[in-house]
């Protein structure tokens, strides 16, 4: 037989005391070592102890982490893996989507625009009415069935299938006797004719004959003889007139003072009571008030203010400026600074004269030339027109001196 070998016996020492023994070792219960504070860019190592909760048996195969080949079979069992998608492709998959939802409302709106003119918005009603909306319409000289066959526009025709435009622009050259025409589409069957009736208020001089306006300076018809019962303007140089047509300058300056003093006139309350109005080559304006009393505006600066002035002294609501019974000649085209206006009247008679040359009246601009000229000059204000006898020139001279500052900036408040 083998000897057994002898192992070394570990006695205790003299004296009965033994050493502790290190207590046993047990991986449950035993800390986790700290681990050192790693590094930038170092990867970081765990220790875990054996037989900790989640951790799989020593003896399952562990997962091949290799890629695939290229052309390899997946197993059945093995589950689909989804690749991430790069920026490149997300950002292409959106452009994509836009793109197919900007076709897909074209698609749309080309369906109901076909969808609008075959089938759906037909004609059913056309309406005349006033601007606010009212009915019956004042339809002025015309009649309604007049309107409706100018508009042209028969039943059961697409509603969108005329040009509204091309339409009102066509009425007012064929009904020239309406002030304002408007066409305007109310959905889903209706057709609306908005109209306002023009009248007789002014005419004027042109190569082509008399030119007969409404009070928005519309062209309403052109006749050779001067009618005896209307104002006449002077000194526009008008373009060939048009009936249906408002009235046209050579240039744009002139448009809009003809179109300042005519606003301003209609709202002073003066425009029904002049029985004349001259451009003056927009230097020397003036106006006659009912007959008797030219009223003399020079240039067109400051306009409104002259206008007012003109408006309280011809009124004289006070009673303390001019009568009924007064003739002569008003300037309110003199101002001696930016807060002082001067205004003189010069009593007498004047003289009316029509020239035969639309632009200017050689007789009006001749006469508001001088009165202009020597107002401004500071001469006496009898000079300014031709009076009727010395007497009365030497009166006026004197009876009408200029106006205190005070006076003349009533009108502007």
């Amino acid at each position: 037989m083998r000897e057994k070998k002898k192992r070394a016996v570990r006695r205790p020492p003299a004296g009965g005391r033994t050493e502790p023994q290190a207590p046993l070792f047990d991986q449950q219960t035993a800390p986790i070592p700290k681990q050192p504070r790693r590094k930038a860019g170092e990867m970081q190592q765990m220790v875990l102890p054996l037989g900790a909760v989640g951790m799989e048996p020593l003896d399952a195969p562990a997962e091949s982490r290799e890629r695939p080949r290229r052309g390899a079979k997946k197993h059945k069992d093995e589950p689909a893996r989804r690749r991430q998608m790069t920026r490149g492709e997300m950002r292409r998959r959106r452009r994509r989507r836009r793109w197919l939802a900007f076709f897909f409302v074209v698609f749309l709106m080309a369906v109901g625009f076909i969808l609008s003119v075959t089938v759906l918005f037909k004609v059913k009603h056309i309406v005349v009415e006033n601007l606010d909306k009212t009915t019956p319409a004042n339809t002025g000289i015309y009649t309604e069935d007049a309107i409706l066959g100018a508009l042209a526009v028969p039943m059961e025709e697409n509603l969108f299938g005329f040009s509204a435009g091309e339409k009102q622009a066509a009425m007012e050259l064929q009904l020239p006797y309406l002030e304002v025409i408007k066409v305007r589409r109310r959905l889903p069957d209706t057709v609306v004719v908005q109209v306002a009736p023009a009248t007789e208020a002014w005419c004027a001089k042109t190569s082509a004959g008399w030119v007969i306006l409404s009070d928005g300076l519309k062209v309403l018809k052109v006749q050779t003889d001067q009618p005896a019962d209307l104002p006449v303007i002077t000194g526009l140089g008008v373009n060939t007139p048009t009936p249906g047509r408002y009235l046209s300058m050579p240039t744009k300056e002139q448009s809009e003072q003809i179109s300042d003093l005519m606003h301003q006139l209609y709202n002073a309350g003066l425009a029904e009571s002049c029985t004349r109005i001259d451009m003056g080559l927009g230097t020397d304006a003036y106006f006659v008030y009912e007959g008797r009393v030219k009223v003399l505006l020079g240039t067109f600066n400051n306009l409104d203010y002259k206008v007012s002035v003109a408006t309280l002294l011809l009124k004289n609501e006070s009673g303390e400026y001019l009568d009924a019974s007064d003739r002569g000649t008003l300037d309110v085209s003199s101002q001696l600074d930016d807060s002082i206006h001067r205004f003189t009247f010069a009593p007498g008679s004047f003289e009316q004269e029509e020239s035969e040359a639309p632009p200017p009246d050689e007789s009006a601009a001749s006469s508001g030339a001088a009165a202009s000229s020597e107002a401004a000059s500071g001469s006496q204000p009898a000079s300014s027109a031709p009076a009727s006898d010395p007497a009365q020139s030497s009166s006026a001279s004197t009876s009408e001196p200029a106006s205190e500052p005070g006076q003349s900036a009533a009108p502007a408040e």
